[in-house]
Parts: structure tokens; C-alpha cells; sequence
């Protein structure tokens, strides 16, 4: 029951409070312009991942839909999370900008978090979509080349 219905939930809700967090405790734009530029590229990226997913085929749980179809272009044609991977490099020169601790100890929750949700969300779609495995093999869960 806890990990069908609360767990999805429970993490977005850390991934949401963590993002509330690192945009609410200091100013939400870089202060140089090269932060300025990783955070645009940040946000570019997440644009185009949503724009090639289709807000219709969009989950905010980390759960498939059951009439999803399976994205494997664009973004999606290099790593498999790249809304994910979108909201960490958008964030990481907030972090550093306007460092704190805490700051710091949040983004990694957020991490964490992140990745537990690509665990939890690629298991389903290994059930959900036979051709995820061959997908698999050829793409990297968030990071190019990496991981």
C-alpha cells in the first residue's frame, strides 16, 4: 500500500518543498552571467523536455500513465530524465550564488529525491513498455555519456 500509493506522492511532495525552498530563500536569478546562462539552459531544457513529452502524456507523480506512450526524442534521445536533470542544472548557480548549508543540504535532498523517483518511475515503465530496455541500453538516466 505505502509503496503504491503514499511513496510517488511523498516524493513529489520533498521535490516540490525543495524547489519552493531553494527559489523562496534567496533571490531566484543568478548573480553573474555565466549563472544566469546554466540557469537558462536549465530551464530551456526543461521547456523543450515537456514540449516533446506533451503536457497529455505528463505526469507529476512518478508514475506512468496507463495510456502514455513512450518519449524517445528529443532530450529524451540522450537521457531518460531530462525534466529532472533540467531542474538541477536551472538550480545549481542559485545554490552557489547565495550559498548556505542549508542551501546546499536542500539541493541535495533534492538529489536524492530525484533519484529515488527515477528508480521507482523506471521500474513501471519496464512493465508498462517492452521496448524500455532497448531504450535502456542506448541512453543514460540524467547525466550524458555518464549516468
Amino acid at each position: 500500500m505505502f509503496k503504491e500509493k503514499i511513496y510517488p506522492y511523498l516524493l513529489v511532495f520533498l521535490q516540490l518543498a525543495s524547489l519552493i525552498y531553494l527559489l523562496s530563500s534567496a533571490p531566484a536569478i543568478a548573480n553573474d552571467y555565466s549563472g544566469i546562462l546554466i540557469e537558462a539552459a536549465g530551464i530551456f531544457l526543461g521547456i523543450v523536455a515537456i514540449y516533446t513529452i506533451r503536457i497529455g502524456n505528463f505526469n507529476i507523480t512518478p508514475t506512468p500513465k496507463t495510456n502514455g506512450q513512450l518519449v524517445t526524442t528529443g532530450p529524451y534521445s540522450v537521457v531518460r530524465h531530462p525534466m529532472y536533470l533540467a531542474q538541477l542544472v536551472a538550480l545549481l548557480p542559485l545554490v552557489f550564488d547565495y550559498f548556505s548549508w542549508m542551501r546546499l543540504g536542500v539541493f541535495v535532498l533534492l538529489i536524492i529525491v530525484l533519484l529515488l523517483k527515477i528508480v521507482y518511475e523506471e521500474k513501471r515503465l519496464h512493465q508498462q513498455f517492452p521496448d524500455y530496455k532497448a531504450y535502456v541500453l542506448r541512453t543514460k538516466r540524467m547525466l550524458p555519456y555518464l549516468y
